[in-house]
């Protein structure tokens, strides 16, 4: 028995061109959508940076309210030094930042913090985050054209 004509051609399936039309939107979509999903990423990468950084900040207040310094402990005379769990952005898993201070930046008086981007960061447009003992913000290194305060909200 003979199929009618009309029936083979529901049967044949899409045609090259219509596959390749298809291809051809995914690519474009996805050209579009990587982009914003990578700096989507590394936003909140840097918002998660910026908090522990705020949190070492306030764990050297308390160091400051309890020595009166920021740089040396009273009673042992030891040098202060950040707790590894606030040295490394995240805790766990993957490291993006590393926390510490800035060279020399620590006295009695005062200190700078820095989140210093690493691992899939490094090269990230905001470069170093930093943080005084007063909360002035900054960045270093960064990219041309991008404003303290695109990397700090």
């Amino acid at each position: 028995m003979r199929v009618p004509e009309q029936s083979m051609r529901h049967l044949r399936g899409f045609t090259l061109i219509e596959v390749m039309i298809v291809v051809a939107i995914v690519a474009i979509l996805a050209s579009i959508a990587y982009p914003s999903y990578v700096e989507s990423v590394r936003k909140s990468r840097r918002a998660e940076a910026r908090a522990q950084l705020l949190e070492a900040a306030q764990y050297m207040q308390r160091f400051y309210s309890q020595n009166d310094s920021f740089k040396r402990a009273v009673g042992t005379g030891t040098d202060m030094t950040l707790p590894s769990e606030l040295k490394i952005v995240p805790p766990q898993g993957a490291q993006t930042y590393a926390i510490d201070f800035v060279t020399n930046s620590l006295t009695p008086s005062s200190f700078n913090l820095q989140a210093t981007p690493t691992g899939s960061m490094k090269g990230d447009r905001c470069g170093t985050l930093q943080l005084d003992n007063v909360g002035r913000r900054n960045i270093k290194d960064a990219k041309a054209g991008v404003a303290i305060e695109d990397c700090w909200r």
